[in-house]
């Protein structure tokens, strides 16, 4: 196994930030390559949905500026366990994490959250940190009544309000749009992940940073993360960096957050297949039963992938033998729980795990018809003389 230095390298497949960058996709005007899924998207959703996401994102760009709402949750999450975070932070939080993604200042958000200062004074501040932003916000220059002012100005003075828009919005957006397309992009998603698992364990942390082309340099030499503009982030202050495959980061955004104990969290959301989102959507014309066959199809390679890192067999070595909760299964295996859910999705993803709901949590089981029908589609899968080669995550490939 290659070294990778100290920095901590973490991976997750989660909708986190893709649900708020398939919104900017939606709203936004500009050209991009996913015109295909987003007319599709659009056909699909209410009529009065933009109306009222409009209320919580004025502008495309508030929409990856939200995707900050839940920076204090660390690594891979649900989307109901996404939208849960926001529906359970105290107001406060989920004004101060948008609000400091737009002012670039603790203090001037200290500020507005105290009502020391107005909306309007802060922003005809001439020498505001970040001030060159607030334009793209739509914030300067200071119109009265503009639609942003107007958000910003719901978020601090009826910031339970704004919540609850959002979380309508998301809602809306997942069961009319979303929820189908993550379903069957997710599989490829988590094979991306082992991919870069595989690179990660072959190459150095630089090495890496250049072969998934990410919009930061991981200098292994300085000991530290070099952006393209602002100061560079020394390896020692990381607490953890995540690598997350990604259907609709065309572009190339990322998220830098501090904990509370001023270390900082890295998020770099990347897209390899810019065009995977258009595929999903190209057979719509199909029937229902034949995505749903689709859909039940048992990958062998995916199953062997989850199956083959030891936490995850040993988790389902587990559930094969009891129904057991996340919080049971961290607890047996003496591991935190976000490293749980990122193993359980692994797994889900792969159909070996089903879910029973149980006083108000989820037992988790193994599914036994896949690990039964495993057998015969691995045969028919290795041994088919059609189809591509899944070669793509070998040293043999890349380096051709």
């Amino acid at each position: 196994m290659a070294r990778t230095g100290s920095l901590p390298i973490e991976f997750a497949v989660t909708p986190r930030f893709d649900v708020f960058y398939a919104l900017y996709t939606l709203t936004s005007s500009a050209q991009t390559p996913l015109e295909s899924w987003k007319q599709t998207a659009l056909d699909r959703l209410p009529k009065d949905f933009e109306r009222v996401a409009k209320r919580v994102a004025p502008l495309p760009i508030f929409w990856p500026l939200l995707a900050d709402a839940i920076q204090t949750i660390p690594g891979e999450i649900t989307f109901d366990e996404l939208v849960a975070s926001i529906r359970e932070m105290p107001v406060e939080d989920l004004q101060r994490n948008v609000l400091s993604g737009i002012f670039h200042d603790r203090g001037v958000v200290d500020s507005l959250l105290t009502r020391k200062k107005s909306l309007r004074h802060v922003l005809s501040k001439e020498d505001l940190p970040g001030g060159e932003l607030l334009g793209h916000f739509g914030l300067r220059p200071y119109t009265d009544g503009s639609e942003p002012l107007r958000t910003i100005t719901t978020l601090l003075s009826k910031p339970e309000s704004f919540r609850s828009e959002l979380e309508l919005v998301l809602e809306k957006f997942w069961e009319n749009c979303f929820h189908r397309d993550w379903s069957l992009l997710e599989p490829g998603l988590r094979n991306e992940s082992f991919r870069m698992r595989d690179l990660r364990d072959e190459s150095s942390t630089s090495e890496l940073g250049g072969e998934l082309n990410l919009p930061v340099v991981f200098d292994d030499a300085a000991r530290e993360i070099r952006p393209k503009t602002g100061a560079p982030i020394a390896y020692d202050r990381v607490d953890r960096c995540y690598l997350i495959p990604s259907a609709f980061n065309t572009r190339r955004w990322w998220a830098k957050y501090e904990t509370a104990a001023r270390r900082i969290s890295l998020y770099l959301p990347i897209t390899g297949d810019a065009q995977v989102a258009n595929v999903i959507v190209r057979d719509d014309s199909r029937s229902d039963k034949a995505v749903v066959k689709k859909r039940r199809d048992i990958n062998a390679e995916t199953v062997f992938r989850a199956l083959g890192d030891t936490t995850r067999y040993a988790i389902a070595s587990i559930l094969a033998r009891t129904p057991t909760t996340s919080a049971d299964l961290a607890r047996s295996l003496n591991v935190s729980k976000p490293t749980i859910t990122h193993h359980v999705q692994a797994l889900r993803s792969a159909g070996l795990i089903a879910g029973t709901p149980s006083h108000g949590s989820t037992k988790l089981s193994l599914s036994r018809e896949t690990v039964v029908s495993l057998s015969g589609a691995a045969v028919e899968q290795l041994f088919s003389s059609t189809g591509d080669l899944a070669l793509e995550t070998t040293r043999k490939r890349r380096k051709s």
